[in-house]
C-alpha cells in the first residue's frame, strides 16, 4: 500500500470518527452496500464524493465537546 493511500485512508476514517446526523447515516448506507456487492468501502465513499462534488459528504461533525460545526 503506498504512502498516498493509507493517507487517504486515515483522512475518511478520521471523517467517520466525527460524523453524525445525515452525514453518519450516508456513511452507513455506502457500508451496507459494500457489505452486499463486496466493494471496498473506500472505493465507494471515493464514488459517493466524485458524484456529489458540490456537497461534501460528511458535512456535520462532532467536536469534543459534543456540539456540530460546518
Amino acid at each position: 500500500m503506498s504512502e498516498a493511500e493509507r493517507k487517504y485512508i486515515k483522512q475518511v476514517d478520521d471523517e467517520i470518527l466525527r460524523a453524525s446526523g445525515e452525514s453518519l447515516q450516508k456513511l452507513q448506507e455506502i457500508d451496507k452496500s459494500t457489505q452486499l456487492n463486496g466493494h471496498s468501502f473506500y472505493d465507494e465513499y471515493a464514488c459517493a464524493l466524485k458524484k456529489t462534488p458540490e456537497e461534501k459528504l460528511v458535512t456535520k461533525t462532532k467536536t469534543s465537546d459534543n456540539k456540530n460545526h460546518y
